[in-house]
């Protein structure tokens, strides 16, 4: 079982020396002009477009080279071929427009290593290549919209050089990068979001990974979190090298992280924090034996709740030994819910989960999470209710993102 899991986000090596490299206290915005003209302080960010990616009305899964459409109810819309996908998850693929509302089919970008290292697009039954990315290191789209950034990596003797771009899927084929980062420690960029204004990239929040590490991994090493605004250019760090950035909230209010301030590396607490007042708060993680801390955290639509998962124990043991358990949290500090692995595998039909974590909200009250079995592709979506903390089952596959109206 242990051979299942992603060897190749291991992060075993990286804890070996990322302990007094990641010791700095949080900061306040702070600009950072690598490229561009010095700014004395960070720029407004602007306003997001929330209008068509307010609430969810159906989720996206892969299984087997297929895309599924559920509604909430669990009932399949659309299904889409994506052959030769190099990696099912967000990371890797993008639902290019809202829920069509006629028999069109959903438009689908998504990587892929076998098919000439190439963003490929999947529309009506047709596949046709965007470009090719042969240094790709991972996307991310806004929602609902053909609006995306990604990056790409390449070695010069020791120094990482990454690039980072954003643009529609019109423009991206001829775009250049509108950033690029020449790194000594094998650090690459990674975009976490992209904002949008008029169908237009207007601004992109990025973090940084470690490059080409290997072992037990948890949750994706990610240190720091920035802001590129593409209108001014001001390019403004948000988040210090003690913090693994997880989720933002939808109005661009909040960000959740792990602070590893005074903890090992990738086992710190989760934290949020208000982007406009700087005011934040920790939830103490629970009691666990082999602690390997919290991550995967989503903001409920309106910034009721936090969701997020924590770990303990080991996923790559020769007996492995790990638990997860997903834990709901208001913007108070107060934790409202929680919910152990082994309270979805009658809902789920597993065996036994491996893993579980949220994945995103439909609604205030409505949590979706993804259950692994032990089989790593062998993973379910499920539903939580959470004033009743009802359980129930949703689709097979593993979960791609959600679909809006």
């Amino acid at each position: 079982m242990k051979n299942d899991y992603r060897l190749y986000l291991g992060i075993a090596l990286f804890f070996s020396f990322a302990c007094s490299f990641f010791s700095s206290i949080p900061i306040e915005p702070q600009p950072m002009t690598p490229e561009f003209a010095p700014q004395e302080e960070a720029q407004a960010l602007p306003e997001i477009e929330i209008s068509s990616t307010s609430l969810p009305v159906a989720v996206t899964t892969e299984k087997d080279g297929i895309l599924s459409v559920f509604d909430r109810e669990g009932y399949t819309l659309q299904q889409v071929n994506i052959p030769g996908v190099s990696y099912a998850d967000e990371n890797n693929l993008h639902i290019l427009s809202i829920l069509p509302h006629d028999n069109s089919g959903l438009p689908v970008l998504y990587y892929s290593f076998e098919q000439n290292n190439s963003l490929l697009i999947s529309h009506n039954g047709q596949i046709s290549t965007l470009l090719s990315v042969p240094e790709f290191s991972g996307m991310v789209g806004a929602p609902g919209k053909a609006v995306l950034a990604y990056t790409r990596v390449e070695y010069a003797d020791v120094n990482l050089i990454s690039h980072l771009y954003a643009g529609t899927i019109s423009a991206l084929p001829t775009a250049a990068p509108v950033y690029t980062e020449n790194n000594t420690e094998g650090w690459g960029l990674v975009a976490v979001a992209v904002d949008v204004e008029a169908e237009m990239p207007v601004g992109i929040w990025y973090s940084k990974r470690p490059w080409g590490i290997g072992g037990d991994i948890v949750f994706d090493p990610r240190r720091t979190l920035s802001y590129i605004d593409l209108r001014t250019g001001t390019n403004s760090q948000y988040l210090g090298a003690e913090a693994n950035p997880s989720a933002i909230s939808t109005d661009g209010k909040w960000l959740a992280y792990t602070n590893d301030e005074g903890a090992v590396a990738g086992t710190g607490s989760m934290a949020i924090r208000n982007i406009e007042t700087g005011v934040g708060l920790s939830y103490p993680l629970q009691n666990a034996v082999d602690q390997r801390g919290a991550g995967e955290a989503s903001f409920s639509p309106n910034n009721q709740y936090l969701a997020w998962m924590e770990g303990s124990g080991f996923q790559m043991a020769d007996i492995p030994n790990f638990h997860s358990v997903v834990r709901v949290g208001n913007l108070n500090g107060n934790i409202i819910a929680e919910f152990a692995d082994t309270a979805f595998v009658a809902a789920s039909g597993l065996n036994t989960v491996a893993r579980v974590e949220p994945v995103g909200w439909f609604d205030d009250n409505t949590l979706a999470v993804m259950a692994r079995g032990e089989a790593w592709n062998d993973a379910v979506l499920l539903m939580i209710d959470i004033p009743s903390q009802n359980v129930r089952f949703l689709a097979q596959g593993v979960f791609v993102g959600f679909i809006y109206p």
